[in-house]
């Protein structure tokens, strides 16, 4: 069996060479986690979403307890409660952070006039503001009531189990990086339609972008930390979204040459990646 996208992720940094990275500061908010690491290329710092549950006994995990807690399997993270996978994940954006060659900007707000359907998987509430005259399927795992968006945005929402209906016909497939620690984003992955460009976004999946071409991502949408002691204050502080972005974040991207329906250009890498990575 294909060994899960977080588990390619880490082998991608264990072959880059040892990794000699120290754990500085772990910040657990409310709405996001923070994981901050010392190593050869200096501070390095990784962000995701907080999910629901408690934190991990072990308030002093190592880097390599960390990464195991990111390696995950397919019905989700590694870690012994979701918030630990998220630091595990978190750990592996800090370490990632070298490798990649991040563009600025937000793939939503890159959404081409001419597309007319979009599936999401995770309710963007925010995002509806960027999109217009189009149609929404959003694919949750709650209950998430009705939704409001603006004039022109039409949405619906529907179950994972709807995933195949929800994205027939889509032309761009926008999947949470949160998936990582819920479970089942190589299935969300696979489901997209061959036609559609799959854009992976969100902090959680800021990690190496190879694994997520070669599971058929076409554009990795990502945060970079660049004001790490700014960004911690806010995540003590329960700040998500736009006022996290304000402490510290931008947000980035890599992109394949076939993404379609985005303006973005290709071909995404790592420093030490491939390029053209279509899906397979």
């Amino acid at each position: 069996m294909t060994r899960p996208v977080p588990a390619r992720v880490v082998g991608g940094l264990r072959d880059r060479g040892p990794i000699e990275a120290t754990v500085d500061t772990i910040t657990v908010g409310d709405a996001a986690v923070l994981v901050e690491l010392t190593g050869p290329e200096g501070r390095l710092a990784g962000l995701a979403h907080r999910p629901d549950g408690p934190a991990p006994e072990r308030s002093d995990p190592d880097v390599e307890t960390l990464l195991s807690w990111a390696a995950g399997t397919e019905n989700g993270g590694g870690g012994e409660t979701p918030v630990a996978t998220a630091l595990g994940l978190a750990a592996a954006n800090a370490l990632s952070a070298p490798h990649v060659v991040w563009r600025t900007g937000d793939p939503m707000v890159l959404l081409d006039a001419e597309v007319d359907r979009i599936a999401t998987v995770g309710l963007f509430r925010p995002a509806f503001r960027k999109f217009d005259d189009v149609a929404v399927s959003v694919i949750e795992r709650d209950p998430v009531g009705e939704v409001s968006a603006p004039a022109g945005v039409r949405v619906e929402t529907v179950t994972p189990d709807a995933t195949a209906t929800a994205m027939a016909g889509a032309e761009v497939v926008f999947i949470t990086g949160s998936a990582f620690v819920y479970g089942g984003a190589e299935r969300y992955l696979d489901a997209v339609p061959e036609a559609a460009t799959a854009v992976v976004v969100g902090a959680t999946a800021s990690f190496l972008p190879e694994p997520l071409f070669d599971a058929g991502a076409d554009v990795v949408a990502g945060a970079s930390v660049t004001e790490p002691r700014q960004v911690r204050a806010a995540v003590e502080a329960g700040a998500c979204g736009t006022t996290l972005h304000d402490a510290g974040v931008r947000k980035v991207y890599v992109a394949t040459d076939r993404a379609r329906g985005v303006r973005v250009g290709g071909a995404g890498r790592s420093k030490r990646g491939g390029e053209n990575h279509d899906r397979e």
